[in-house]
């Protein structure tokens, strides 16, 4: 009768045998075993192809700032200002913001509409995180203070709404807007990180409440064929109107929502 450990050792000695037979046949006909190094090459594949596309999704929002202008691009004297689009642009450098047109109807980049500086050093004033460079905003002071977080960089989101909450203020406010003017161009540096990105966006998109208050209904402009033939130009459920009939109010509808990422200009 033989033991566990005596038909372990006859199993390892059986498997040692079979090993050296595939060895010997592999020697004798000269065939060798490619299976292990498919494996290892299906393997480096997919990581090949992993690494391709995280590569090309960060590329999307690895934008510079342009050094020139597209030919023909000023704005057209023969028609009013308020009705064409503004082309305009919102240049993000690691150490400001600012904002310009290429159509020259607000700002050019010699000359800009406006220069924002970062912003969110510890004890400037904040509503959340997303306001303070080192992530982390004191809920009862209302101040940026210090954390383990690495420092990223922040800028005064509330001063670009303002110019932008301005510019449409100024041109669209008490008629029909329209749907080509919301569009904008954002041009961020490669070493801003994705969640400036997100807070850059916020800023573009509807006009923000003052600091500690609630934000209210931000409408978008919408072409939809029953929105179209409904009475009310204006969906307070949906928080949607229609652009061609509902006369534009910078309060409570979109600024520029119409964000299009960019590498400059040829």
């Amino acid at each position: 009768m033989l033991t566990a450990h005596q038909v372990r050792n006859k199993q390892r000695a059986a498997v040692r045998r079979r090993e050296d037979d595939v060895e010997e046949d592999e020697i004798t006909s000269g065939e060798l075993n490619l299976v292990p190094y498919l494996d290892i090459v299906t393997n480096l594949m997919l990581f090949l192809l992993a690494s391709v596309t995280a590569i090309i999704i960060l590329g999307q929002l690895n934008t510079t700032l342009p050094d020139k202008a597209p030919q023909g691009s000023a704005a057209n004297p023969q028609q009013d200002p308020n009705d064409q689009p503004l082309k305009l642009v919102v240049s993000v450098a690691k150490d400001k913001i600012v904002v310009w047109s290429v159509s020259g109807l607000e700002g050019t980049l010699a000359n800009p509409k406006a220069v924002i500086p970062r912003a969110g050093q510890n004890g400037a004033k904040c509503d959340g995180a997303y306001m303070c460079e080192s992530g982390a905003c004191d809920a009862g002071t209302q101040q940026c203070k210090a954390s383990n977080d690495p420092i990223v960089p922040v800028y005064d989101y509330r001063a670009l709404n303002k110019v932008l909450y301005d510019i449409a203020k100024a041109r669209y406010t008490g008629k029909p807007r329209k749907p080509d003017t919301y569009q904008a161009i954002l041009m961020a540096d490669g070493s801003i990180p994705y969640g400036t990105i997100v807070s850059l966006m916020s800023a573009m998109r509807c006009k923000m409440p003052d600091v500690g208050k609630e934000a209210g209904p931000c409408y978008l402009p919408n072409a939809d064929a029953t929105l179209k033939k409904a009475t009310n130009p204006v969906d307070d459920k949906n928080w949607v109107y229609d652009t061609d009939r509902a006369n534009y109010d910078p309060e409570k509808m979109s600024l520029f929502h119409d964000i299009i990422f960019s590498t400059g200009f040829e």
